[in-house]
Formats: structure tokens, sequence, C-alpha cells
């Protein structure tokens, strides 16, 4: 995995994070966006799949703090 498309990935994926969270943005439409992302960056190995267990994870968590649940 190269170092700079790994920082890359992370990058974009923690401003997914902050998309969700921010009331501007459709939940809906950056999770699917998010999801899509990790599931490039797995099968092409930029991310681990520890990360990409973290991401999904928190994107989870993020989507259910948005709609109002709770984990």
């Amino acid at each position: 995995m190269s170092d700079g498309n790994h920082e890359l990935a992370i990058g974009m994926l923690d401003g997914y994070i902050a998309r969700m969270i921010d009331p501007e943005c459709s939940a809906i439409a950056v999770r699917a966006s998010a999801n899509t992302a990790l599931l490039i960056f797995r099968t092409l190995n930029v991310i681990s799949a520890k990360e990409d267990a973290h991401y999904t994870e928190r994107l989870r968590r993020t989507f259910e703090c948005r709609q109002g649940r709770t984990s």
C-alpha cells in the first residue's frame, strides 16, 4: 500500500464523517458515498481490514446519531 494513497484515503474517510455530522449535508448521500469509497479502498488494498472495520463502525454510529438513534 502506498503511503500517499493511504493518507489520501484516510483523509477522505475522515472528511465523509465530518460531512455526515454537518446538518447541511444529506446523511444518506454521504453514507452511500463513504461506503462506496470504503469498498474501493479495501478492494485496492489502500486500507487494511482493521481500518475498514473502524471506519465502517464510525460511519454507522455517526449516521445513527444523526438520525436520532443510539448505538
